[in-house]
């Protein structure tokens, strides 16, 4: 239901111009006469003019906030008691077509919600109908290295290998996927932020342990405002990228409170990036040619996407080996925070 703002402010201009033009009329007569009676008149028409402007600016006001208000409810995506200005001025047609906008978008954000949930069933039955053999696989592969010996036990270990990565490389493709269609249901709340790390460690460890890496940690005491599993996934993928670096000994993961948000630090100290790859490590599969571990490029843009999901940001830079900096809110908000670099 639409709720009018009725009366068109061209009544007011008009309404202006009469006056004026009674005023010098009367100024004309008043100057042949001197008939002070005149001036009188003169002065109530002024009067009224000021008036009839002062309701003018009023009206003006009052119709640029309801323009506001149209904006805002557009952009905040509600449907309801829509506004709309009546009348044929510029402001009432810029009001319609706001309207006209408004209609359009619900319309589209409608179509794009039923495909957003089309993609999100199609990945889901595509992701059980390719886990189903390779779990087939692993299991035949397991009675393989049983029943093989020496070089043909080494053959089936590389397929096991190879089988795992393609295993790895379906699971990224699908949390990808999932991020692209905004199918994702985020349940934020604080935790501490041990907790995330500790079960980050937990599942690093064989990685950790192959490397010889281990983790200096600051800070495990603030609390961090996410989705538990999702924030892991993203700061677990910039671990296994420093860990994989193999030319260094330890990382430091170091959370610091600021006034409005927390300010997550990953610092590995190895060679660090080639400096003409920094601007593109966010970008999908891509690989440097001095990469050394293997993997097929998406792990840096999933961590990017999920923390942007957060309404948070990250960065990469050199100082005595690679460094990630996270910066979340503390609390939920609907727009992208981000601050100058200290």
């Amino acid at each position: 239901m639409e709720k009018h703002l009725r009366k068109s402010q061209s009544l007011y201009s008009i309404g202006c111009i009469v006056f004026l033009l009674m005023i010098m009329m009367i100024s004309i007569v008043a100057l042949i006469t001197k008939n002070i009676f005149f001036y009188y008149i003169i002065l109530c028409l002024s009067f009224v003019i000021i008036i009839i402007h002062f309701r003018y600016i009023q009206h003006l006001k009052k119709s640029l906030l309801t323009l506001i208000e149209m904006c805002q409810m557009i952009i905040e995506e509600k449907a309801e008691t829509f506004p709309l200005i009546d009348g044929e001025s510029y402001i009432a047609v810029l009001s319609s077509h706001l309207h006209i906008l408004n209609i359009r978008m619900q319309g589209m954000l409608e179509r794009l919600h039923h495909e957003q949930n089309q993609l999100k069933n199609y990945i889901e039955n595509i992701s059980h109908q390719i886990k189903t053999p390779l779990t087939a696989m692993f299991l035949k592969e397991d009675l393989l290295l049983e029943m093989t010996q020496g070089k043909q036990h080494r053959i089936v270990e590389q397929i096991v290998f190879q089988t795992q990565r393609i295993q790895d490389c379906i699971e990224d493709l699908l949390q990808l996927a999932q991020l692209d269609s905004h199918s994702i249901e985020y349940h934020k709340k604080d935790y501490l932020f041990s907790e995330i790390i500790d079960s980050i460690q937990e599942q690093l460890f064989p990685l950790m342990e192959d490397n010889d890496v281990h983790l200096k940690i600051q800070g495990e005491n603030q609390m961090i405002y996410c989705d538990f599993q999702w924030m892991k996934e993203a700061i677990e993928n910039i671990l296994k990228n420093c860990i994989e670096q193999k030319s260094h000994s330890s990382i430091d993961i170091t959370c610091l409170e600021k006034s409005s948000y927390m300010k997550i630090i990953i610092h590995d100290h190895g060679d660090g990036f080639i400096e003409e790859d920094i601007p593109h490590l966010f970008e999908r599969f891509y690989r440097s040619e001095y990469q050394s571990h293997q993997g097929i490029g998406i792990g840096l843009s999933i961590s990017q996407e999920i923390i942007q999901d957060h309404h948070g940001s990250i960065y990469i830079y050199n100082d005595q080996g690679a460094v990630f900096e996270i910066l979340l809110p503390q609390k939920e908000t609907k727009n992208k925070y981000t601050v100058t670099i200290e």
